[in-house]
C-alpha cells in the first residue's frame, strides 16, 4: 500500500490530543503524536511511523483491526512491555479507512488489581485453613494416642521402638502445620522466645533424611558456630525448614546435593540461613510467583502450591526476607534473612 497522506488538520488535533495517540491502517502506523513516542520510550515520531502494528502493539490482528477498548501489552523500544488499555475507532479520510486509536498506560491499576486479587485468595485461604485444621486434627489426635500406647509396650532401644517415635514426631509436626494454616496470613499473638537455628535445622532434617526424596541426596552442611538465638516462633520456623529442604528434595527428585549453611552478619545483626541444591533451577518468569498462594510447577495432585507460601509468611512474620536465586539448569538457592532483634510477631 502507498503512503497515505493525512490533511493536516488531523495531523493537527492527533498532536494536540495529551494521550498517547495514534493514526494507522489495518496494517501499518501513519502517524503518531509525542506521548505515543515517549511511552514506548523511542526517540523521533519517525522512528515509529510507516512499522507494522504489531511491532507496538500485542496481540496485534493484522487486517482486521479490534473496534472499541480492548486491553493489550505495549511492547517498548528497548524490548520490555507494559500494559495498555487500547480504544480504535475508525477514521474516514477521503477514499480510505484509516484508524485512531488512544493508548492509556494501566500497568498500576494492573499491579493493584492483581494485589486485590490476592489479598482475597488469602482471605479465602484463611477460611479454608479452619475447615481444614478441624479434619486433620482430629484423625492425627487418634494416630498419636495409639502411637503412644504402643510406643509404651515396646522395649527401650529396639528398632521397631526408634520407628515408632518418628512416627510420633512426624504426626506432632502434622498438628503444627495444621496449626500453621491457621495463622496462615495473619499476625500472631503469641510471644515470641530464643530459637536456635541450627538445632532446628539438625532436628528437621533428622525426621526426614530417611524420606525417598533424600535417600540418594548428599547433604552438606556448614552451620555457623555460636550463632545467636533468633527471638521467633519455633514450631514456625521448623515449618520453614522443613517446607525449604522437601521443595529441594523433590525438585531434585530425589538425587542430587544439597548445601546448607547458617551464617551471622556482625555488621547488619542478621542471621543468613542458605539452602542451595543441585536441581533443575527456577525459570526467571516464574520467580516473581512461586511465592503466590496455589500457585505450583508440579503435576495435578504432587502439589498444592503452599508449602512456600505458608513459607513466605513466616518469614515476614518474623521480619525477614527470602532472596532467591539460581539459573535454570544450575539449581536452585533460597537465602532466608532474619534480624536477630525481633522481640515479638510482626504484623
Amino acid at each position: 500500500m502507498d503512503p497515505v497522506a493525512l490533511p493536516d488538520d488531523i495531523i493537527d488535533a492527533v498532536a494536540r490530543i495529551p494521550q498517547p495517540a495514534l493514526v494507522h491502517t489495518a496494517e501499518k502506523s501513519i502517524f503518531v503524536n509525542a506521548a505515543l513516542v515517549e511511552l514506548l520510550e523511542y526517540s523521533r515520531p519517525e522512528q515509529m511511523e510507516d512499522r507494522f502494528m504489531g511491532e507496538f502493539i500485542a496481540p496485534w490482528h493484522f487486517g482486521h483491526p479490534r473496534m472499541g477498548r480492548r486491553e493489550a501489552a505495549g511492547k517498548k523500544r528497548g524490548g520490555g512491555s507494559i500494559d495498555i488499555e487500547i480504544s480504535t475507532l475508525p477514521l474516514y479520510c477521503s477514499d480510505v479507512t484509516l484508524y485512531q486509536s488512544i493508548i492509556r498506560d494501566i500497568t498500576e491499576r494492573k499491579h493493584w488489581e492483581g494485589a486485590m486479587l490476592q489479598s482475597e485468595r488469602l482471605t479465602a485461604m484463611g477460611r479454608l485453613a479452619g475447615e481444614i485444621a478441624h479434619e486433620i486434627n482430629n484423625p492425627l489426635g487418634g494416630i498419636l494416642l495409639y502411637a503412644n500406647l504402643i510406643h509404651e509396650d515396646l522395649d527401650p532401644g529396639s528398632q521397631a521402638r526408634a520407628n515408632l517415635e518418628k512416627i510420633i514426631k512426624l504426626a506432632t509436626r502434622c498438628r503444627i502445620i495444621a496449626k500453621g494454616l491457621l495463622n496462615f496470613g495473619r499476625s500472631s499473638s503469641k510471644t515470641y522466645a530464643p530459637v536456635d537455628l541450627n538445632k532446628v535445622i539438625s532436628d528437621m532434617y533428622s525426621l526426614i533424611e530417611d524420606h525417598n526424596i533424600l535417600k540418594r541426596v548428599s547433604t552438606k552442611f556448614s552451620l555457623a558456630r555460636n550463632l545467636p538465638h533468633l527471638m521467633g516462633d519455633r514450631g514456625q520456623l521448623e515449618q520453614v525448614v522443613l517446607n525449604i529442604v522437601i521443595n529441594a528434595g523433590e525438585a531434585m527428585k530425589g538425587q542430587g546435593e544439597l548445601r546448607v549453611n547458617t551464617h551471622f552478619s556482625p555488621d547488619t545483626k542478621t542471621i543468613n540461613m542458605k539452602f542451595e541444591d543441585t536441581g533443575p533451577g527456577i525459570p526467571e518468569e516464574i520467580k516473581s510467583r512461586i511465592f503466590e498462594p496455589f500457585f505450583t510447577t508440579k503435576q495435578p495432585g504432587r502439589g498444592t502450591g503452599l508449602g512456600l507460601s505458608i513459607t513466605h509468611g513466616i518469614v515476614q512474620r518474623h521480619g525477614g526476607k527470602i532472596r532467591i536465586s539460581g539459573e535454570v539448569g544450575s539449581g536452585a538457592c533460597f537465602e532466608l534473612i532474619f534480624p536477630v532483634n525481633i522481640s515479638g510477631p510482626q504484623a
